[in-house]
């Protein structure tokens, strides 16, 4: 399946908001011919997932459309160096994107399989981080090298271990529940049990890893990486990196224990009272969700010599739960996480021993059944939370778990309005909120972005939008499409340009999907006694006229616009920079806020103000 005009604004989006490449998009000028792509195309070539490479857009000036002359030369000059600037050479396809007249090339770079990595430019194998590609170190490279066969790193016997380095709480617990789960282990003895669940070596005397690692009563005198870094990161201005820094240690059950109560410490919770009156406190990131992604981290790690020296990771930033570990995914991909096909285990018995170890309260530290990201995924969609973001390098696996709420505190407000009886369904409030920001859906869009659901349930749900009134319906059939009702509309919605995505070198383009992305630059005037907006547009003066109101947030100013977040965005921008408005924070800083200034700064007679950042 192409990209769609859909998947390219929403990627432009996230650009913007990282004023900045991601670890899947790479953004070249393109002025002057074809850049330079040896490093992206081995990168990408090295990665899972492959990647995007845009050319036409400047990113000095806020990712603005600036076109290609020569398309078709462009996309001959970048399949050569596909071809013969990378060893072993990288597949690419092409798509054409128009983006206000401006014609952009996007360049997918597909992965190369498993036993063809790395690809390497120049001697050199690249791998992908968020600000661009670097070079793999040997360890990394070696990493990719052992993933080419099935691991088996778990099950390799530890020197100077023995029975006794178990510990005696968790393998008891352990052995009943291998005796009652097996009925031909159930007449065993303790060691016998052991051997044949992998936690003893095959020679009887010794541990293996995996054994070590679960049950083990201190497995980090043998391995000092098996354990978890974790650290709260903050703002580099304030003086300080990190907050609360600690290694936790000890075997899986007890490591994901600690940083369970690590995450609980440093995360904010709330009382919410249910219909019925009681009180219960909720996490700001649902505790099942940490507890499986953590659990998925320890359990799924590389366990190979090549990456020891590299431990689990867990940061808390601004924005962001980051639970990293060394080690890629096998057998699947990201894009199968969380689906019926998504279930491999990197490490087998590792895997087995955790599906019967418990922590203290009894809890299986897995369930064995393939099911932990989607438990994760239920429950951060039943808190109206982001979805996490999974991010396979290969030789590391991150997973991203916004801290925001899916549905802004305005949102909520909103719905509380229109649906004050509870009526819709969590899927329903979340359409529903995507409706008030200006988005049409249709029943394929449902289905992709709430997979897996069918085209049924997908038609009900919007349906249902109907019943209660906040959407309506335009078209026919496997036409429909389904918007905010006409009575729920704000009173002005500015024009936006348009984005088509469409085959290259066609006279005739294929179905062409129209989005309105980027916000039209007119030349207008501002409120009486206010700035002129140059550049800005009729948003400039839209968001300007919100401020009168106050300090506001991105979100707000949104809500109380009726402007997409990107026109805010953009608005701000352009303001900021004319010294017109005060950034209270920093760009992209969770809580940051916006207000006008008294004067502008630089304008004749005007002094510096206190709230003037450097």
């Amino acid at each position: 399946m192409g990209l769609t005009a859909a998947d390219l604004a929403a990627m432009l989006e996230h650009l913007r908001t990282r004023q900045g490449d991601t670890t899947e998009v790479e953004v070249k000028l393109g002025a002057g011919g074809c850049p330079t792509l040896g490093p992206t195309l081995s990168a990408f070539g090295n990665m899972p997932g492959g990647g995007t490479i845009l050319i036409g857009l400047d990113e000095g000036a806020d990712f603005a459309p600036v076109g290609v002359e020569d398309p078709a030369a462009m996309e001959s000059a970048v399949a050569s160096q596909a071809r013969t600037a990378v060893t072993p050479p990288v597949q690419v396809t092409f798509e054409e994107a128009l983006i206000d007249g401006a014609v952009i090339v996007v360049v997918r770079v597909l992965p190369l399989p498993g036993a063809s990595r790395p690809s390497r430019y120049q001697g050199n194998a690249y791998l992908r981080q968020a600000d661009g590609d670097y070079v793999m170190s040997d360890q990394e490279v070696q990493q990719l090298l052992a993933m080419r066969d099935r691991p088996r790193h778990d099950a390799v016997a530890v020197d100077g271990t023995t029975p006794k380095s178990l510990d005696s709480d968790l393998t008891r617990e352990f052995l009943m529940a291998a005796r009652a789960a097996s009925r031909r282990l159930s007449t065993l003895s303790d060691e016998e049990v052991l051997q044949r669940k992998g936690v003893l070596a095959v020679d009887g005397v010794r541990l293996t890893l995996a054994g070590l690692y679960a049950l083990g009563e201190y497995p980090q005198q043998f391995m000092p990486s098996l354990s978890i870094t974790a650290a709260v990161q903050l703002d580099p201005r304030s003086g300080a990196r990190t907050r609360d820094l600690v290694h936790l240690d000890g075997p899986v059950p007890i490591l994901l224990e600690d940083a369970m109560s690590w995450v609980t410490r440093n995360t904010s919770s709330s009382v919410r009272y249910e219909a019925a009156g009681h009180a219960r406190d909720v996490s700001e990131i649902p505790a099942i969700a940490v507890r499986e992604l953590v659990a998925n981290a320890l359990v799924h790690r590389d366990l190979s010599q090549h990456s020891m020296g590299k431990r689990v990771e867990i940061r808390l930033t601004n924005d962001l739960l980051v639970i990293g570990s060394p080690g890629g995914l096998w057998g699947i991909n990201s894009a199968q996480l969380g689906t019926p096909a998504g279930k491999s285990a990197v490490n087998e018995h590792l895997y087995d021993i955790c599906r019967l170890a418990r922590t203290s309260d009894g809890a299986r530290v897995i369930e064995g059944e393939g099911g932990g990201i989607r438990e994760a995924e239920r429950a951060l969609s039943a808190a109206n939370h982001q979805p996490a973001k999974f991010v396979d390098k290969g030789v590391s696996f991150t997973v991203l778990v916004p801290r925001h709420s899916l549905l802004s505190a305005e949102d909520l407000e909103w719905l509380a309005v229109h649906d004050p009886h509870h009526r819709l369904s969590n899927l329903q409030r979340r359409i529903a909120a995507s409706m008030r920001h200006g988005t049409t859906w249709t029943n394929a869009m449902v289905r992709e972005e709430f997979a897996p659901i069918d085209s049924t349930v997908a038609r009900a749900e919007l349906q249902g939008l109907m019943t209660v009134g906040i959407a309506q319906a335009d078209g026919e059939r496997n036409h429909t499409a389904y918007s905010l009702a006409a009575h729920l509309l704000p009173a002005s919605d500015p024009p936006g340009p348009t984005i088509v995505v469409r085959s290259p070198r066609t006279s005739v383009a294929p179905e062409q999907q129209e989005l309105p992305l980027l916000e039209e630059i007119d030349r207008g005037e501002g409120p009486e006694a206010g700035p002129s907006f140059d550049g800005q547009g009729s948003s400039g003066a839209v968001v300007w006229q919100a401020l009168a109101k106050g300090p506001m947030r991105i979100a707000e100013l949104v809500a109380s616009t009726g402007l997409t977040e990107h026109q805010v965005r953009y608005a701000l921008r352009g303001l900021d920079q004319s010294g017109w408005v005060t950034v209270n924070g920093g760009w992209g800083v969770r809580g940051t806020t916006y207000q006008r200034r008294i004067s502008r700064v630089g304008s004749a007679g005007s002094e510096p103000l206190e709230t003037e950042r450097e």
